[in-house]
């Protein structure tokens, strides 16, 4: 059993890469409150050829007694969180996962890192509250968990030993929102650059290849992408192709669109992928779209995904929310819009298809750009603010 420990509730692509980043420099236990999808088994085998202890829903009833004693002890200690909100649900699934969690997997010498600030990072400070405060943990957060009012977020600041932020915008807004502490700071994900060949990736061609990648739900502002599309067909822009790659509750509502709006000529659907297929996805594209919008309690942090596409020098067409200006910068490495418009993403895609001099100039902006979001760089950063290495 390993000091370090990292907790998750449910995987992403974005964390298998620090995952499998943090993996080169320190060995982890890796604990998943949830079993993991088939998609993510070549990323858990990597992780296990490097070393890493993974427990996959380690959950024992043991310490009964002790546990309710904690659990009684913080239940009526923030009995205000649990307000019939989002919060309350966040509040008892944590206290549920702490009761059946095995506790023989930490000890007071723990050292924790919970992704996201909600039952993960929870289920941390009642582990840390089990063995008499003496176990250090910290979080990451990224969206969602800082966009619906979270009332246990000032609770984990107050007893972390670090809270990392994937963006700058999100460091100012918990700052005013929630708590001011020096305790919260930056640490920006990325992706494995080293591999990534850009120069001579493709030949000349008279199609014009456009794609997005993402996990389709209404925040990723897919649909004005496709009314955009709509409208090339209509001006007879049929040699500007999208390829659509992804998965989510609201593939098939798309896919209709397609059909319902003859799209099927200029937009193929991909669907989800991964390893070399991702590879080909992004060195097939001339640039790359994502119309996020933002929801009353959730919006995009940093999407990985455009971390991705500037690291393979694509321009990149994406709107003005949350920390995307951190990465899509405006007429620099492509063009930042306002979010809910599509004919603005329209006379974007218009400007990079008439612009090949742009075009060959925010590719260019986009991998000097990508040099920020570098996923081995900036995992050894965050393990060192981690005292983990």
């Amino acid at each position: 059993m390993l000091k370090n420990k990292y907790i998750v509730k449910s995987l992403t692509p974005w964390m298998i890469d620090e995952l499998i980043a943090f993996s080169t420099f320190v060995k982890y236990d890796l604990i998943l409150l949830r079993e993991p999808d088939e998609f993510y088994k070549e990323g858990l085998q990597q992780l296990e050829k490097n070393g890493i202890n993974i427990y996959t829903t380690p959950f024992l009833y043991n310490y009964l007694l002790k546990k309710f004693v904690v659990i009684l002890i913080f239940f009526f200690s923030n009995i205000l969180k649990f307000d019939f909100s989002y919060n309350t649900a966040v509040g008892i699934k944590s206290l549920g996962w702490f009761l059946k969690l095995d506790m023989n997997l930490f000890s007071k010498d723990t050292h924790m890192h919970a992704q996201f600030a909600t039952q993960p990072a929870l289920i941390s400070l009642l582990i840390k509250r089990f063995y008499a405060n003496k176990p250090l943990f910290s979080f990451t957060f990224h969206a969602h968990d800082i966009y619906f009012n979270n009332k246990w977020f000032k609770l984990l600041v107050d007893n972390c030993y670090k809270s990392f932020s994937i963006s700058d915008y999100n460091i100012d807004y918990v700052q005013k929102k929630y708590i001011y502490s020096d305790k919260i700071v930056l640490a920006r994900l990325g992706v494995f650059r080293d591999h990534i060949k850009t120069e001579n990736k493709k030949k000349e061609s008279q199609i014009f290849n456009l794609g997005v990648m993402s996990w389709f739900v209404k925040k990723k502002g897919i649909i004005y992408l496709l009314r955009a599309f709509k409208k090339l067909k209509e001006k007879g822009f049929e040699n500007i192709k999208l390829s659509l790659a992804g998965d989510g509750p609201l593939k098939e509502k798309l896919l209709k669109f397609i059909k319902e709006k003859n799209l099927t000529s200029m937009i193929t659907y991909i669907g989800k992928i991964n390893g070399r297929a991702k590879e080909k996805f992004y060195a097939s594209l001339d640039g790359f779209v994502l119309p996020s919008i933002s929801l009353k309690n959730d919006q995009d942090g940093i999407p990985v995904v455009l971390m991705e596409a500037i690291a393979y020098s694509l321009p990149i067409i994406s709107t003005d929310v949350s920390g995307i200006p951190e990465i899509c910068i405006d007429k620099y490495n492509g063009f930042l819009i306002p979010e809910r418009d599509y004919q603005k993403v329209y006379e974007s895609i218009l400007k990079l298809y008439n612009n090949k001099a742009d075009r060959q100039k925010y590719s260019k902006n986009s991998r000097s750009l990508s040099d920020k979001y570098d996923i081995i760089l900036n995992s050894k950063k965050k393990l060192i603010d981690l005292q983990w290495v």
